[in-house]
């Protein structure tokens, strides 16, 4: 196999500083690039986590500068590209990276990036799904039985996506992750010499969206032989005893062979519950070994020196997968986000999971446009979910896609390298982000919304719709608990259901009280817990023993902790427990009544003091204000709303408001009045009175996008007061 190089003579590229030099780093005494919070340090520049996607192989390769260069236009500093495996493999072991195939020069596209400017995002898979046959995996692969993840009656389980149903593989399968091992040594040789400093990959990513490749229902896989054998494992290592586990299960077990999965639910009160939760859970743990596996395979090719990340994709809360969990496993976490208008209060949560779960809102796949075959997104569809998912926290993110390519509609950069109409909306976002370094501010949050693990992994277990499954649901609009089944278990009511409704009326009364507030995973890091005046902790009959502890602790601390609606008595295990009474913490009995929350809302506010930054009116209207240590430096306005509005904004002092998008300045002593179209975000730069509004662009340059847009370049200019 040979290594073919860029017509400027090989891979010794390193993308670019902050003059835009692709020699950047040559002489720097860092070995690595590392991870600060939402900028990569890439010897001494900190450069953003913003990238663009463009799949070399889908694209004309005397196209390939043009696209790169326009993703350089875009203000990105990184450009992010599979490298599938399927593509590159012509027969078992045989491997094309350019040698027959122009477009399949890997090697020569990474060196024309680093050529062109741009530090690389590279993602080998071997799962990349790219709307692909086969998600990027060779044909030979998925149909090899002893690669096919099963039912529990030993059939492959068959995938029913575009534009070919095929049996998906299974994550536990050693002769699935022995094919894998030889294609990541396969690949190793390309992608090595070129990770920075001697190239310009500065980032890479473990698998792709591993969530038992969307056939996640809660009894559909896997029951290959070898995850069975891990969940016997599992289960020894949760339960240690052998006759421990025959008390809590309702069968007993001579050897921890004997112990099968279960295949369906059975459960009809709380003792049945727990081989069904220890099943929700391992499915959670065989994800996050198959990752960690996959970590070590790749370092062990020699494909390292550079963070790794996983992402998850759309219908997270229904999804078997610990972000927590995850997060341990690589250096970042983010979430896929292909997400219409519409589906505001989906963006929020999903954001604001990620800003209280883990360290950076990143998101590894923010979609302009979508597959054909997938919910129907317009240019205001994309930009309207990146800007509120900006709002409520996000940091980073790769868009996806920015050159179009066949199974695609809506990049802004199309096949040819040629930008379209509406590559100016996103250039002036870019470039607003890059004025402000966005990736430096924080959005303050006061109060912490507790996502209880153990309750998801009931609601998941009590999914009645098979292969539809509950992160499907999410993903098209609806709760993951709306197909759930509601039976009470001899509980006060259907734990699986109200937990979700219970954590919806908070979240609810917060929106409407217009204070901050952020979803922490019940077994996220301890220090995700810290630095809130307020948790509020879903608690049933039953409780992670872990979890209340942790609440005991944060009421000594001080935290102002509010549990409900009951005090538990079971552990996970459903074993009776006696639970110390939380030290100063609420027990609030009333935690599904909006009525009640609202109250309990307006107590904090007056008592605690609550941060309540730039309220706006009407109500439909949300903000949301992200600062640096001078003080507000971005706020939000979002309208969700289908009606036009002009938004009364609360000022703490008299400011300027600068629309980057629009150049738009809105000035105000007490508050500012700000017009919002339907389903619309305004990005607002905070400037104090006494500084002078920042410069619109220059003539040149509004004539330059007004004819981008088809406008006037002197178009009226709505400046309100």
């Amino acid at each position: 196999m040979t290594q073919a190089t860029s017509p400027k003579g090989g891979p010794n590229k390193t993308g670019p500083d902050k003059t835009g030099s692709a020699k950047a780093g040559r002489k720097s005494k860092s070995r690595r690039p590392k991870l600060e919070g939402a900028q990569l340090r890439i010897g001494k520049q900190r450069v953003p986590l913003f990238s663009g996607a463009m799949h070399y192989w889908r694209v004309p390769r005397h196209s390939w500068r043009a696209g790169l260069k326009e993703i350089r236009e875009l203000g990105l500093p990184i450009v992010e590209t599979y490298i599938p495996w399927s593509v590159h493999e012509t027969s078992p072991g045989v491997f094309d990276f350019g040698q027959r195939s122009p477009r399949k020069d890997v090697a020569a596209f990474l060196d024309l990036a680093a050529d062109v400017g741009l530090f690389v995002f590279a993602r080998p898979g071997p799962h990349i799904n790219a709307e692909m046959t086969y998600f990027g995996i060779p044909e030979r692969i998925v149909y090899d039985p002893d690669c096919q993840a099963r039912s529990p009656r030993q059939n492959p389980v068959v995938l029913g996506f575009p534009p070919r149903m095929f049996p998906v593989p299974s994550h536990a399968s050693a002769t699935y992750q022995q094919e894998v091992r030889q294609w990541y040594d396969a690949v190793a040789p390309i992608v090595t010499p070129r990770v920075w400093p001697k190239g310009p990959i500065v980032l890479m990513q473990v698998d792709n969206e591993a969530c038992h490749f969307f056939r996640n229902g809660p009894y559909d896989q896997d029951y290959h032989p070898d995850a069975v054998r891990q969940y016997q494992r599992f289960l020894r290592t949760r339960h240690r005893d052998l006759e421990r586990l025959s008390e809590i299960y309702p069968d007993r077990y001579g050897s921890w062979a004997d112990v099968q999965p279960p295949p369906r639910f059975e459960a009809r009160r709380a003792s049945d519950l727990p081989p069904h939760l220890d099943w929700a859970q391992f499915q959670e743990h065989m994800t996050t070994r198959a990752v960690r596996d996959l970590r070590k395979e790749m370092e062990g090719s020699g494909m390292t020196g550079t963070p790794l990340l996983h992402n998850v994709p759309l219908g997270d809360a229904g999804l078997p997968v610990s972000v927590p969990a995850l997060d341990r496993a690589v250096d970042l976490v983010g979430f896929d986000y292909y997400h219409p208008a519409r589906e505001h209060r989906t963006i929020k949560r999903r954001t604001l999971y990620l800003a209280g779960t883990v360290e950076t809102v990143y998101a590894p796949e923010l979609g302009i446009g979508a597959p054909p075959w997938f919910t129907p997104l317009s240019h205001a569809d994309s930009l309207y979910c990146a800007m509120a998912a900006l709002a409520f926290g996000m940091r980073g993110f790769n868009l996806y896609m920015a050159v179009d390519r066949d199974r695609w509609y809506g990049a802004p950069i199309n096949n040819s390298g040629r930008p379209r109409a509406h590559a100016i909306a996103w250039k002036r976002l870019i470039a607003a982000l890059r004025d402000t370094r966005f990736e430096t501010l924080h959005r303050r949050a006061e109060v912490a919304l507790v996502f209880p693990r153990p309750y998801a992994r009931l609601a998941r277990a009590t999914h009645l719709l098979g292969p539809v499954s509950p992160s499907s649901l999410e993903a098209f609009g609806r709760s993951p608990v709306d197909a759930c089944r509601e039976d009470s278990f001899e509980f006060d009511g259907p734990v699986q259901v109200r937990w979700w409704d219970m954590l919806a009326t908070f979240a609810d009364a917060l929106t409407r009280a217009s204070i901050p507030y952020v979803y922490v995973d019940s077994e996220a890091r301890a220090s995700r817990f810290e630095g809130y005046r307020v948790v509020v902790a879903p608690t049933y009959e039953f409780v992670s023993a872990k979890l209340w502890d942790r609440l005991q602790k944060l009421s000594q601390s001080g935290t102002h902790v509010v549990h409900g609606p009951c005090v538990p008595h079971l552990d996970e295990s459903m074993q009776v427990t006696e639970f110390d009474s939380l030290d100063r913490a609420h027990h609030v009995h009333d935690v599904h009544s909006p009525e009640a929350v609202d109250a309990l809302v307006s107590t904090w506010v007056s008592e605690l003091n609550l941060l309540s930054p730039f309220r706006a009116r009407p109500s439909v209207v949300e903000t949301a204000i992200h600062s640096d240590k001078r003080g507000p430096a971005v706020l939000f306005a979002m309208n969700p709303g289908q009606k036009y509005v002009e938004a009364s904004i609360e000022l703490p002092e008299p400011m300027h408001l600068y629309d980057p998008m629009s150049d738009h300045v809105f000035t105000g002593e007490r508050e500012a009045v700000i017009p919002l179209a339907p389903r619309t975000v305004r990005m607002l730069r905070c400037e104090a009175r006494g500084k002078r509004p920042r410069k619109r662009p220059s003539s040149r340059r509004r004539q330059r996008e007004g004819a981008a847009r088809n406008e006037p370049a002197d178009a009226e200019e709505n400046t309100s007061s």
